[in-house]
């Protein structure tokens, strides 16, 4: 189980080893490294099974149980990832209040992303089938 509390980087660093398997260093040097991690879905990296993007996306994060998540604001000030609070369990709460704000379940079973480009880009929802 991972920890709620760790940097912006360990947690990006265990977000592609969990959702990014199959991609090579090289892209990840080129198309996501000093960038951000959900272009791995939208160079389509990955193609993976069950992606859902745009409100299909929102509708599976409202769905999905959300007990011990760890989220991350990429922009946000404190440099460290917490718990999800109840001020953002919802898409249209993330989307109201937050620009580039990443959600995984603790076992890394499911990610969900709120990017910064709106609608343009995400949001995306991945669960992992294995």
């Amino acid at each position: 189980m991972a920890k709620f509390s760790m940097t912006k980087q360990k947690f990006t660093n265990q977000w592609l080893r969990h959702f990014a398997k199959g991609v090579t260093e090289k892209q990840i040097e080129q198309y996501v490294k000093d960038q951000f991690i959900w272009h791995v879905f939208s160079w389509e990296l990955i193609k993976p099974d069950g992606l859902l993007v745009g409100n299909d996306a929102r509708r599976a994060f409202d769905k999905i149980e959300k007990n011990d998540c760890i989220c991350c604001d990429m922009f946000g000030s404190n440099g460290v990832t917490n718990k999800l609070s109840n001020e953002y369990d919802t898409a249209e709460k993330i989307d109201q209040k937050l620009t580039e704000f990443y959600v995984v379940a603790r076992d890394y079973a499911w990610t969900y992303i709120k990017t910064h480009e709106g609608d343009l880009c995400g949001p995306y929802f991945l669960k992992i089938t294995d």
